[in-house]
């Protein structure tokens, strides 16, 4: 018994670990991801004029609640998601917290990948090279469909627990036909009991 427990206990110990950590990868590369996609003049000395759109938002995203609001929002998501399943569930499946991983391991080399392919379409080496908002697009629109996959297969999961709890619940719910058919054969049996009752009253 104390043998269940103490491995129960390592378990819950083993997935809080393993969470936590997922998370705060998710947030520090989201963190840099945000730098490198909205705050594309943080090393610039010349700036776009202020109260322009693009300096307003290379501001915003640059320092305080807007470096870190976007994968805030992530991880609380995710969070949220979890809680889900541990109230649907009472245990966290492993699945979870390996797609979390698997999210990680996928984001780092894409995000690489994603900046070599920006750097040769738009070369900030060349001599007409001014930064700006049009080499966050391609990186943008990668991140946004790796956290969108994510969190559709993280999805899935809240869908397969919800669709065996339904599927329990049809189960345990008797059939209505079953229950008349009864019904109309117990009715038969008592009015053939009282019609014999009957007939023995009036041989008597």
């Amino acid at each position: 018994m104390n043998d269940a427990k103490y491995r129960k206990r390592l378990e819950w110990l083993l997935k809080g670990a393993g969470l936590l950590a997922t998370w705060a990868f998710i947030y520090f590369f989201l963190v840099l991801e945000t730098e490198f996609i909205l705050v594309p003049w943080d090393t610039t000395l010349i700036r776009p004029d202020i109260g322009t759109w693009q300096r307003t938002l290379n501001d915003f995203f640059e320092v305080g609640i807007g470096s870190w609001i976007i994968p805030a929002g992530v991880v609380i998501a995710n969070m949220l998601m979890a809680l889900r399943l541990l109230r649907r569930r009472r245990i966290l499946p492993w699945k979870f917290i390996i797609n979390n991983a698997l999210f990680v391991w996928m984001f780092i080399p894409m995000m690489l990948l994603v900046a070599q392919l920006n750097n040769t379409i738009f070369p900030p080496t060349a001599a007409d090279f001014e930064p700006g908002y049009y080499r966050s697009i391609i990186p943008g629109l990668v991140v946004v469909l790796l956290t969108s996959i994510w969190f559709m297969v993280q999805g899935r999961l809240l869908d397969k627990r919800k669709r065996k709890r339904q599927a329990t619940d049809v189960t345990s719910v008797p059939d209505a036909s079953r229950l008349a058919d009864s019904g109309q054969v117990t009715g038969q049996l008592q009015a053939e009991r009282d019609s014999n009752l009957l007939r023995d009253a009036h041989s008597q």
